[in-house]
C-alpha cells in the first residue's frame, strides 16, 4: 500500500476472498474498487474442508459429492469475477485453495503483497478481521 501526493492511501493489490456463500454484489464491489483505484484484483476462492465435513454429516451426503459441488461453484464464481473484471479493464489473477480460510488469506496477503482484503462478513472471517495486517472490507 502506498500513499499518493496528497498522502491518501492507494490500494494497488486487492484480494477478493470468496467461499460458496458469496453473492454477486461482492464481485461488483471489488471490481468497482479496482476500477476506481486502478488496482490489480486477486480473487481467492477457499474450499473449507472442515465445513464440507460438517455439511456432509448434517446432510448425510458423501464428502466427495459436496466437495465437487463447492469446487464447481468456486470455479463458476472465479470465472464470473474474471469476466466482470475484464469487461472493466481490470487485471485479475484467479486462485482456488483448499483448507482453512484464515490460513489461505494470510498466505496470499504475504505472498502477493496484498494491500486490502474484501470478504463476506461471517463467523469464519472474524479471525481475518482481527489478525489481518492490511485493511479489511467486510460486506
Amino acid at each position: 500500500m502506498k500513499k499518493d501526493k496528497e498522502n491518501i492511501m492507494v490500494f494497488e493489490k486487492v484480494l477478493l476472498v470468496m467461499t460458496d456463500e458469496v453473492d454477486q454484489s461482492m464481485i461488483n464491489t471489488a471490481v468497482g474498487l479496482c476500477k476506481k483505484e486502478k488496482s490489480k484484483l486477486y480473487v481467492l476462492f477457499v474450499i473449507d474442508t472442515h465445513r464440507i465435513n460438517r455439511l456432509a454429516q448434517t446432510l448425510r451426503q458423501k464428502i466427495d459429492d459436496i466437495y465437487r459441488t463447492v469446487e464447481e461453484t468456486g470455479w463458476q464464481l472465479l470465472y464470473l469475477t474474471e469476466d466482470e473484471a475484464v469487461e472493466n479493464g481490470i487485471w485479475t489473477s484467479l486462485h482456488l485453495e483448499e483448507g482453512s480460510l484464515s490460513n489461505a488469506v494470510s498466505r496470499y496477503v504475504e505472498s502477493y503483497g496484498i494491500d486490502i482484503i474484501i470478504i463476506k462478513r461471517k463467523d469464519e472471517a472474524k479471525r481475518i478481521f482481527i489478525n489481518a495486517p492490511v485493511p479489511v472490507i467486510g460486506l
